[in-house]
């Protein structure tokens, strides 16, 4: 249902149980493994994606999940959690691995029981940084890995997409105070649409990743900024010949300047 703008939305649980309906009624063979953040360790979301037939891997943050840290604890004191140690020689990391299953998630009653898969990576400067997740696949030697892969790569694709899209020049939070019902939504499609086509040219054009990759620290930001000063001062007849004139120079391709 269509809100309109000076509507208050509402809470971001209530939004995943929507989302994943919709993706259920769309896909509903679709096997997948859920990533979420902490807000959403909790007992009825993992009851719903349970529900759905689907996997997830949580993060779960000290100061929200106390009782699934003591029990931790206490089943490492009783000597039942588990610990395995990868070493990366040729990056000179070290994986530390601690985990335990069916573990009760929180004191309320009917608590859903996870699998708590606690790590912490040693870079080659001795640096460490800690994580820890929930999840419903069954903690081994041969799966701790494969799910701590899973579960880092949410703070990827929070990094690279939403991060992206919020600060390096698509503006997307930037607020669209126009029209009460589709115009606001309709320039959100038209964000998602231009960064879909960006993704697309990073993956696949040549000419687009030398041209975003021209600076030592390459940022899309300064990238639409070239693009409009070109646009705005030179004969530009194709996008190959932009995206090398911003790679090489445009002097060395000869473009005109724009006289009109």
């Amino acid at each position: 249902m269509q809100t309109r703008w000076n509507e208050k939305n509402d809470c971001e649980k209530a939004a995943i149980r929507r989302f994943l309906a919709q993706v259920k009624h769309d896909h509903p063979q679709l096997k997948l493994v859920i990533l979420l953040d902490g807000l959403y360790a909790d007992n009825p979301t993992i009851a719903l994606i349970k529900k759905y037939g689907w996997h997830y891997i949580i993060v779960a943050k000290d100061g929200n999940h106390e009782s699934l840290i003591e029990a931790m604890n206490e089943l490492y004191d009783q000597g039942e959690v588990e610990h395995h140690t990868i070493v990366d020689k040729e990056k000179n990391t070290t994986h530390r691995f601690r985990y335990a299953n069916n573990v009760t998630l929180n004191l309320q009653d009917e608590a859903e029981q996870v699998n708590v898969l606690d790590y912490i990576e040693t870079d080659k400067a001795g640096n460490s940084h800690v994580w820890c997740w929930v999840t419903d696949i069954e903690l081994t030697k041969k799966t701790v890995e494969s799910v701590m892969r899973g579960g880092r790569c949410r703070w990827h694709i929070e990094n690279q997409t939403f991060n992206t899209l919020k600060n390096q020049g698509y503006q997307l939070e930037h607020s669209y105070g126009h029209g009460e019902y589709h115009l606001a939504t309709n320039f959100a499609y038209l964000t998602f649409l231009a960064f879909l086509v960006d993704q697309i040219q990073e993956l696949a054009c040549p000419r687009f990743q030398k041209a975003l990759n021209k600076p030592a620290k390459p940022t899309r930001k300064r990238l639409w900024k070239k693009i409009t000063c070109l646009f705005l001062t030179l004969m530009i007849d194709s996008w190959d010949a932009l995206f090398k004139a911003i790679a090489h120079g445009s002097k060395s391709l000869k473009l005109e300047f724009d006289t009109s």
